[in-house]
């Protein structure tokens, strides 16, 4: 298979590990090496580009992170922008929420990592709420 090389890192949201997030690398030059990770309680990630295989390609990547809680729903709990977005997706997803800032839900241009040749252990994906 290909060279995969370490991806490893932590996320944390206003200075806080967080724990349980999907990250997922999406390969900025529109190739197919994307992958992806979930984080520990200290907010450590490993991705993998290979199903049950650690380990990614080198090159630029741009970050999504989501944490999906279950959640029991009432009506009236989302409200605003919250409420529109859960309402697009259809009834399936009452009862799942996800807790991290929208803005890290889509691949942005602004949001980009780059794994070196060498692979690296220091990717931070420091999220902010606002």
């Amino acid at each position: 298979g290909p060279a995969t090389v370490p991806a490893e890192g932590v996320v944390t949201l206003d200075g806080e590990p967080v724990e349980g997030a999907t990250i997922v690398f999406i390969d900025a030059s529109g190739g197919s090496n994307s992958g992806n990770g979930f984080s520990d309680a200290q907010g450590k990630f490993e991705l993998s580009f290979v199903e049950g295989k650690s380990g990614m390609m080198p090159g630029t990547y741009m970050a999504t992170v989501q944490k999906n809680v279950e959640i029991k729903l009432k009506p009236g709990d989302l409200e605003g922008e919250e409420g529109e977005h859960a309402s697009e997706g259809g009834g399936d997803q009452a009862g799942v929420k996800n807790v991290m800032p929208l803005k890290y839900q889509s691949p942005k241009p602004d949001f980009t990592f780059t794994i070196p040749a060498e692979g690296t252990t220091d990717l931070k994906l420091e999220l902010t709420s606002n």
